[in-house]
């Protein structure tokens, strides 16, 4: 009980302090719409279901895709970053090897041009080869390595290929 309580307190702490980053979400939309629950009801009318999955799954994760890349909570982006963080060590690997499956399918669902999937997955494969050089990379939860290699894929793909993937345009 006591454990509830301090992680209730904890997340509603964090709520509030980034409550003040949050331009076009509000929060429980970002409950509702993002993360492993709002995979799970794409569709929801009623958002007990995804709010209750976000809560006791992907709490952390829900609140940094809304807060810091609200856009991503929907379309092919969302969808990336769900398959991304419920997969992780496998996308790990297949980065590193420059192919799979997984990586395939996340081109697919991202809708990204032929011709750049080449290219984006050497980006890619060089933002995680950084991030596993850092110290800390090796005690890090799957979880936040998957937020890791999101955003920098994100990045990537807002900056150097915007248009050839969506919904980043």
């Amino acid at each position: 009980m006591k454990k509830t309580l301090l992680a209730a307190a904890t997340l509603s702490a964090t709520v509030l302090a980034g409550s003040a980053f949050a331009q076009s979400k509000e929060i429980g939309d970002i409950y509702k719409d993002c993360g492993l629950g709002g995979a799970i009801f794409p569709d929801a009318t009623d958002p007990l279901g995804p709010v209750i999955v976000n809560i006791l799954v992907s709490s952390p994760t829900v609140l940094t895709q809304g807060l810091l890349i609200p856009e991503s909570c929907s379309g092919g982006a969302g969808m990336s970053a769900r398959m991304m963080h419920a997969a992780y060590p496998q996308f790990e690997m297949e980065v590193a090897v420059g192919e799979g499956e997984y990586l395939a399918a996340l081109m697919d669902v991202m809708e990204c041009d032929a011709s750049v999937r080449p290219a984006l997955i050497e980006d890619m494969r060089d933002n995680l080869s950084a991030t596993v050089t850092d110290v800390s990379y090796a005690g890090m939860a799957d979880s936040d390595k998957a937020e890791e290699m999101y955003v920098d894929m994100y990045t990537t793909v807002s900056t150097k290929y915007a248009g050839q993937c969506a919904p980043i345009n």
